[in-house]
């Protein structure tokens, strides 16, 4: 079906009610003036049947036929009477008149006929009339007429319809003027919203109208365009963000892979090197100079791996708020001196010019000496790396009134511009070719940046391009007034012997570490057991009572802070020395450590050296965790 518009159902409802009112209209009057021409022709013929009737009353009384005949004769002046018969008391004929054959006139009509009444037949009234003399009925008169009642149908219906003919027409022209008052603010509703549509401009509005009904629509419609501008509005906001976090979500994505990628990288840089150290100790006829060769490799290399560790661990810890800063007035220049002596085998190595210019005066900041080195020596490492042979290093310490500047700058393969910024960013490096070797994970600069910022200080870069070196600038708070100085702590030696030997409890799971843990302590004169449960260290904890526990915090069974509570609690076991040596390191992870009763919390892997002097310190009091 095809479709119409409102303005064509509107037209086409007002003119077929017209339509029905005027054929209504002309239905009514039509039948009201059949109605009242018959009753004027029955009217008229009555008047003409009682004048005949009265004059031919004395002719027929009389038997005078010619009479009579005259009296109907006259009838020929009015040409609708088209018959007209006088009959005698028998019924016989005696005079007529028509304009018709004659033969319908013969029948005797009795003289005590009740058809009196004008009857229609078709387009034709007949009546009949008595004829009377002194009271008496002396013969019947029998008149037929044209009525012409189709005729005068047909001409009123032509009038009529000529009548309607114009009123419709009329009708049409104002409902048309009138409806497009009505449906033009309906009409410029739908142009507004066919331009929304198409323009998706949802500040268009609809006006105004001169009718209050309309008005309401009208105002409804425009409160709907509102509603969905602000919506849409909401929407495409919503989609920029949605937008912004997938391409962080694809960058993190990206940058995830490259960080597995350089992490196995990385790790298997050391890994390699310590496999062909334990291969060459394996070996029957090793030599006294290549095994030492073999165990500096493996120390160099595990040292390594513990420092990409520390720094992934470092970076997340920075990354949640969580890196505390042991601050105190530092010598700035101190540690820079401390950082060049432990980038200079790296320098030599890749045959580079290392050099460190330090002004006369001392520099104090107020820092964590520690990590501030830290971030000296990724720098001075950094630039070591990224320096092709003969190249050169130089490490600069400059001040202002307000501030202390170190500088490092390098001869080596520069940064582009667009990746002077980016490469603070975490995982990020600028030399990703295959040929860069080991380069570490892109987490220094980013951590680096970091401890700097929670100094208070700043950390930026600057390059001329590629393979046109690098400047690294950190700029701190100074201290101006120099501090007290103190004596400095006794060190202890670095193989401090106990003062008898200790007997030793160590739990852990990984049997490597409690194989070879056991072997270093016994060398030096202490008696070990191991066990590889939490359950077996508490029975073995009670069997015979060790001086030291060290127990490992996720055992299967009862994990380390489980076995700590149950040797706190009970009175045979509540003396021993707990140490805990765990890879969990956050500062969390310490203080449950404390909670549940340990002594002393060590990260893995231990330095047995650190631990052999732990061993060698007297013990504390026993903690006792919180009921």
């Amino acid at each position: 079906m095809k479709p119409t518009s409102l303005r064509q159902q509107l037209t086409r409802a007002a003119m077929l009610t017209t339509l029905l009112a005027i054929l209504l209209s002309a239905g009514a009057l039509l039948t009201y003036e059949l109605m009242v021409y018959r009753r004027v022709g029955i009217a008229d013929m009555r008047t003409q049947a009682d004048l005949i009737a009265r004059s031919t009353a004395p002719a027929l009384a009389a038997s005078d036929a010619q009479a009579a005949w005259e009296n109907l004769y006259l009838l020929r002046q009015q040409p609708q009477i088209r018959a007209a018969a006088v009959y005698g008391r028998d019924g016989a004929l005696i005079a007529s008149h028509t304009t018709t054959a004659k033969n319908e006139l013969r029948a005797r009509i009795p003289l005590t006929s009740d058809a009196w009444g004008p009857r229609f037949s078709g387009s034709s009234l007949e009546m009949v009339r008595p004829i009377e003399h002194n009271g008496a009925r002396i013969g019947m008169l029998y008149l037929k007429a044209e009525h012409g009642v189709w005729q005068r149908f047909v001409d009123f219906a032509l009038i009529v319809l000529a009548v309607s003919a114009v009123s419709l027409v009329a009708a049409y022209y104002l409902f048309v003027v009138l409806q497009r008052r009505i449906t033009a603010p309906l009409e410029k509703m739908t142009s507004v919203a066919r331009d929304v549509i198409g323009s998706h401009n949802w500040s268009l509005r609809a006006p105004a109208t001169d009718y209050k009904d309309l008005d309401v629509l009208v105002d409804a419609f425009n409160r709907m365009l509102s509603e969905c501008e602000i919506r849409t509005t909401e929407l495409e906001r919503e989609m920029v963000t949605r937008q912004g976090v997938e391409r962080e979500l694809r960058q993190a994505d990206r940058q995830k892979d490259t960080f597995l990628a350089t992490l196995a990288h990385e790790l298997r840089n050391p890994l390699s090197p310590m496999t062909s150290a334990v291969a060459l100790l394996q070996m029957p006829q090793v030599s006294p100079q290549a095994r030492e060769k073999a165990l500096a490799v493996l120390e160099r290399q595990l040292q390594h791996i513990v420092r990409l560790v520390n720094d992934l661990l470092d970076a997340s810890r920075v990354a949640t708020g969580k890196l505390s800063l042991d601050t105190a007035p530092v010598n700035i220049g101190e540690l820079l001196h401390t950082a060049t002596e432990g980038a200079l085998a790296l320098a030599q190595q890749h045959g580079l010019q290392l050099t460190l210019h330090l002004p006369d005066a001392a520099l104090y900041v107020n820092g964590d000496a520690v990590r501030l080195t830290q971030v000296f020596s990724n720098l001075l490492n950094n630039a070591c790396r990224y320096t092709p042979h003969g190249g050169r290093v130089d490490l600069s310490l400059t001040s202002t009134p307000s501030s202390v500047e170190v500088t490092v700058v390098d001869t080596g393969i520069g940064v582009e511009p667009a990746m002077q910024e980016r490469i603070f960013d975490l995982f990020e490096q600028a030399d990703q070719s295959m040929q860069r070797g080991s380069a570490g994970l892109g987490v220094g600069l980013t951590l680096s940046r970091q401890i700097i910022e929670l100094h208070d200080g700043s950390l930026s870069m600057h390059s001329e391009g590629l393979h046109r070196g690098s400047c690294f600038t950190v700029r701190l708070p100074r201290l101006h007034r120099e501090p007290p100085r103190d004596e400095p702590p006794a060190v202890a030696p670095p193989h401090a012997q106990p003062s008898r030997p200790l007997r030793i409890l160590i739990a852990d799971d990984n049997v490597d570490l409690t194989v070879s843990l056991s072997a270093v302590l016994s060398s030096h004169g202490h008696q070990v057991e191991v066990v590889h449960d939490g359950e077996a260290a508490v029975r073995a904890a009670r069997a015979q009572v060790p001086d030291v526990a060290l127990l490992d915090i996720g055992m299967p069974g009862l994990d380390g802070h489980q076995v700590a509570r149950a040797l706190r609690a009970d009175a045979t076991t509540q003396g021993i020395r707990l140490v805990a040596i765990t890879g969990w390191g956050r500062d969390a992870d310490r203080e449950a450590a404390r909670m549940a009763g340990f002594d002393q919390h060590l990260l893995k892997p231990v330095n047995p050296e650190q631990l052999l002097r732990l061993l060698s310190e007297p013990p504390e009091a026993p903690r006792t965790p919180p009921a």
